[in-house]
């Protein structure tokens, strides 16, 4: 690219331009200025050869400031002369060293088209100032510092619009269902307040759409995207609750905020905590789009990870995974939705059957339950009454916490899903341990109703959040047992939140049998029958030069152990991505639980203070707990009257649980990201 000093005059020249005869008065030349909006006159004698020049500032200063008669004063007294020119191949910088030598501003250009004919030189076809040739070169060193920030948003941030935009347009279509059902019930203040939320995810998509340019992404991008989206479908999720105001009356504007954002947040994120005692008050629209929004998030959840974590190009990660070969991203992405289309309706079925509810409650309990999120449709429609209706919604919540793999496995006739089925049986124990212990701590909930202690049991291990029963009765035992339950979780790439049995498996394995795992690789026969474990959860794609990384790492190893060196031919090249990729989710899993451990007290920390000391420490832990893990039970916090700072900080711990805090950390650690 040219530098700006070097370009030629002819892309800056000015061709407005004024003449007038040397003989013309200065009154008639500020007559020929005025019109014409120019700052220089070009004087010409009898024979229309330029002789001067005269710019308006020689009029203010030869004539104005000294008080003399403009018609008595002709422009050839105070013209400057004689008139000095360059050709417009001529560079800037020849015309600014030009204007500096001689202490002008303004330089007349003639054309240099045709050199042979001498008249044709003197031709002046524009002018250039000095502070327009300033201007340009003060933008052209603007434009060439910035050049590198263009690269970086084109290539860094274009495709995080792109994706943004498809998501923000994609979930925006989806809120067209709740606000047309208002629109039908006749209920306009929730129709149109969904309909705000419509409006603006859609626009904000198209114009991110428009600044966007699709293409693939890496993990730093992906990571950012996934974090962008949850924050913008929660604030554009809160709309609806912002034009209805469910809270309380006079309410001042950032507690509205606060309020709204936490409730949607509380739904994208399928957490199901929230502050409106009685749903039932609500417009059966508004009801149902709560529910539905934890429906939408917790599907949004495949599509974010799988489209954004697991492009087609890298699905071979995903083969030990589904326990199969390479599978087309449309065919696991539309059969996944498909399944949960198929559970919801089921769930629909049997709720509206035997749980004696009208058809909208159904759905929105049927949706809530396949999102393990926790919103219910009315404050008394769970009860230790119905025991078939408790007993189908637990049935539904378990089902919901186990991976997709297992469901996709299930309807699939070309995959297999048994190595889910070793996290599952492991869940199922963990869930029934707690159970027991549960029963054990609280004998008071259990002596009269043992199925209400373990529904609440189920429901935090799910990571649910359904509940009927005051847990602020609870003995500091058994709210540190349920904090325990809410934070582990259920199963890798399922609906339910918290820390995920796969992670905790991960770890035991690693610490328990290192030796003999490393044992294991050292022989050629057994290391060929060794398969990694993976986290299904946790994006993990393959690095740049992982082969060469892991030959290098492997052969030191037995170099090391077996004193001799070992040809690469020995060992599959196909196994050493894995061992590094299982290494790595070793070390990202054990990052995640010390990170959610971490959040969870410096969130009650927070909660604690702001407080003013009105609340009990461990209630903060259990209100903090259950916004990380996305789950939905508390001890009575998280009320309306809890202070709006204190509503924020759990919005954002919801967020942080939704995508499981590793987002974050990939965004803004480099080293996680090779």
């Amino acid at each position: 690219m040219v530098e700006p000093l070097e370009r030629p005059l002819s892309s800056y020249i000015h061709t407005l331009f004024v003449t007038a005869d040397e003989n013309s008065s200065v009154a008639e030349a500020v007559k020929i200025l005025q019109p014409k909006n120019v700052e220089i006159i070009l004087v010409t004698s009898s024979n229309g050869k330029y002789v001067g020049i005269v710019t308006d500032s020689d009029i203010l200063e030869k004539v104005v400031m000294k008080g003399e008669d403009s018609d008595l004063i002709s422009i050839k007294s105070i013209m400057t002369s004689p008139i000095i020119t360059l050709p417009s191949s001529a560079t800037v910088r020849q015309a600014i060293q030009l204007m500096r030598a001689h202490k002008i501003k303004h330089l007349p250009v003639t054309d240099s088209t045709n050199n042979n004919d001498k008249e044709d030189e003197e031709k002046i076809i524009g002018t250039v100032t000095q502070q327009y040739l300033a201007e340009v070169i003060r933008i052209a060193v603007i434009e060439k510092t910035f050049r590198s920030y263009r690269k970086i948003i084109r290539e860094h941030y274009k495709p995080i619009f792109a994706n943004l935009a498809i998501i923000l347009q994609f979930t925006g279509l989806l809120m067209v269902i709740p606000a047309l059902l208002g629109t039908v019930l006749g209920e306009w203040q929730s129709s149109i307040g969904i309909y705000l939320a419509f409006v603006g995810m859609s626009l904000t998509g198209y114009i991110l759409n428009t600044l966007g340019e699709k293409s693939p992404l890496n993990l730093k991008q992906s990571s950012i995207v996934v974090v962008l989206s949850f924050v913008l479908l929660s604030l554009f999720g809160s709309l609806p609750y912002m034009y209805i105001n469910p809270f309380w009356e006079g309410i001042d504007p950032f507690s509205l905020f606060a309020s709204s954002f936490l409730e949607s947040t509380s739904g994208f994120t399928t957490t199901g905590i929230s502050t409106i005692v009685h749903p039932e008050n609500l417009p059966d629209s508004f009801s149902f789009y709560r529910s539905y929004t934890e429906w939408v998030g917790g599907l949004s959840f495949i599509y974010l990870v799988m489209a954004l974590y697991y492009p087609e190009t890298k699905l071979a990660g995903m083969k030990y995974f589904l326990g199969s070969g390479i599978l087309r991203f449309k065919q696991l992405l539309s059969t996944i939705s498909i399944i949960f289309v198929v559970y919801t309706t089921i769930f629909v079925i049997l709720i509206f059957t035997f749980g004696h509810i009208n058809i909208l409650d159904s759905i929105s309990l049927a949706f809530t339950t396949l999102a393990t999120g926790g919103f219910v449709p009315n404050s008394t429609i769970l009860n230790s009454e119905n025991s078939i209706n408790l007993t189908i919604i637990m049935g539904g919540m378990i089902i919901a916490a186990l991976p997709f793999a297992f469901h996709f496995g299930i309807f699939s006739k070309n995959v297999e899903a048994t190595k889910e089925v070793k996290e599952i049986l492991i869940f199922l124990i963990i869930l029934t341990l707690f159970i027991f212990l549960f029963l054990l701590i609280e004998p008071s909930f259990s002596e009269n109703d043992w199925l209400s202690s373990v529904f609440h049991v189920i429901s935090a291990s799910t990571t649910t959040g359904f509940q009927y029963l005051n847990l602020s009765h609870l003995s500091i035992n058994g709210k540190i047992l349920l904090i325990i339950v809410m934070l582990i979780g259920g199963t890798a790439f399922s609906t339910a939140g918290g820390i995920k049995i796969a992670r905790l498996m991960l770890i035991f394995q690693k610490i328990i049998n290192k030796r003999k795992h490393t044992s294991k690789f050292m022989n050629k026969n057994q290391y060929n029958s060794q398969q990694p474990p993976v986290i299904s959860a946790t994006a993990i794609q393959f690095r740049k030069k992982i082969q060469q990384t892991f030959k290098s790492y492997y052969q030191g190893k037995i170099s090391k152990n077996n004193n001799k060196q070992t040809s690469s031919s020995n060992v599959p090249l196909d196994k050493y991505k894995f061992y590094i990729l299982s290494d790595k989710a070793f070390k990202e899993a054990l990052f995640v639980v010390v990170l959610y451990i971490l959040f969870t007290i410096i969130t009650a920390l927070c909660i604690y203070y702001l407080g003013e000391n009105k609340i009990i420490f461990i209630d903060a832990i259990f209100e903090a707990a259950t916004t990380i893990s996305n789950n939905g039970l508390t001890v009575g916090i998280t009320t309306m009257d809890m202070n709006s700072i204190s509503k924020m900080i759990l919005s954002f711990n919801m967020i942080m649980g939704r995508f499981e805090i590793i987002a974050i950390l990939y965004i803004f650690i480099s080293k996680l990201r090779k």
